[in-house]
């Protein structure tokens, strides 16, 4: 198995320590020479792993100030253009394009807490692995009541808010929230990527105009590359 990348690597303890509150919002990291002496790496590589935390929205880097651990919002964005997902770009700015490359549709039940966010107790449910460039790069997953949708296409455009144009559901409104995470095994199985590489997790709800939940997207995407704009 390939040697995973230091830069990965420092990307994945970072993320660790962030998200289990070893390092709190508003912490003034060390600067990159000190960080690079930490983790056992070059000042590049530290850069580098520093510039995908931030564009994840995990880090604030700001000249004078240093680089805190930032704050998370939520972003929110209107109904998305067909073929891409809301703000995520790629490092030369141009919306991200998916295909999809494996899709499975099924229904369950809802748990307590999806129960309560449709007011459904049966879900139509999607679960895609998409491509980028010829590249497996995200894993998708979508939810909406059965009572709006009785089954989900596998053959259903990557957009959520075409997807939806597609079955006849036009929603007045869909919130991007976004997380971090790292891959996990079986995460890196199915991306053919190496474990714990670093994800930017969007979870995506669209709504009616009465603010009724129409449906739920969580993608999981590699983070490398890629950055979110707020439109």
């Amino acid at each position: 198995m390939a040697r995973t990348p230091l830069y990965k690597t420092a990307e994945a303890e970072m993320i660790r320590r962030i998200r289990q509150g070893d390092w709190a919002v508003g912490l003034r990291l060390p600067n990159e020479f000190v960080l690079a002496e930490e983790f056992g790496v070059s000042q590049g590589t530290m850069r580098r792993a520093l510039m995908t935390l931030e564009t994840m929205g995990l880090l604030n880097r700001k000249p004078g100030r240093g680089t805190l651990v930032a704050k998370p919002e939520a972003a929110a964005t209107p109904a998305t253009e067909p073929g891409g997902f809301g703000g995520l770009i790629d490092d030369r700015g141009a919306p991200l394009l998916f295909e999809v490359y494996r899709a499975r549709s099924a229904s369950r039940d809802a748990t307590r807490e999806e129960a309560t966010l449709f007011g459904s107790v049966r879900l139509a449910t999607l679960e895609r692995t998409l491509r980028r460039s010829g590249s497996r790069t995200a894993l998708d997953q979508i939810a909406v009541p059965q009572t709006l949708l009785p089954a989900l296409d596998e053959d259903a455009a990557p957009d959520l808010a075409e997807l939806l144009a597609d079955a006849g559901l036009t929603p007045a409104a869909i919130e991007d929230h976004l997380t971090a995470a790292v891959t996990s095994m079986s995460d890196s199985v199915a991306l053919s990527c190496d474990r714990h590489t670093a994800l930017i997790v969007l979870t995506r709800v669209a709504r009616d105009a009465e603010g009724t939940l129409l449906a739920r997207q969580t993608l999981r995407l590699i983070a490398d590359g890629v950055g979110y704009e707020t439109r």
